[in-house]
């Protein structure tokens, strides 16, 4: 993919499915997607958990955001609210959108687009 238009960091198992808790996640599915919504799958990329037990430690929260720094986009199928203030303080905006990837990754395009939309 030539220009990509952002990239997407799926918490996934499997690679096909959203189906995993952001803190829980072992590795991320990470994506391209250009300005049609044509998706391309650039690595698996591993990572270690942050949720140890239902406890959040501050340092492994910011060493798991600092993984996927690249990403512009987080789905899985849960995200904590502190999780989702780390992204979000590094730029990075996190969706709970279980389900197939491709579904996903279509319903975020489109939730884009209707932003562009408007903004117009």
């Amino acid at each position: 993919m030539e220009n990509p238009s952002y990239r997407v960091a799926l918490a996934s198992t499997d690679n096909m499915h959203v189906d995993q808790h952001f803190g829980r996640a072992e590795s991320f599915l990470i994506v391209d997607v250009d300005k049609e919504g044509n998706y391309e799958e650039i690595e698996q990329r591993f990572v270690e958990p942050v949720c140890q037990g239902g406890r959040h430690d501050s340092a492994q929260l910011k060493r798991g955001v600092a993984g996927i720094l690249d990403c512009n986009f987080v789905l899985a199928a849960r995200i904590g609210d502190g999780a989702a203030y780390e992204l979000r303080e590094k730029g990075i905006a996190a969706f709970e959108m279980p389900g197939e990837v491709r579904d996903a990754l279509r319903r975020l395009d489109s939730y884009l687009k209707l932003l562009e939309e408007m903004a117009l």
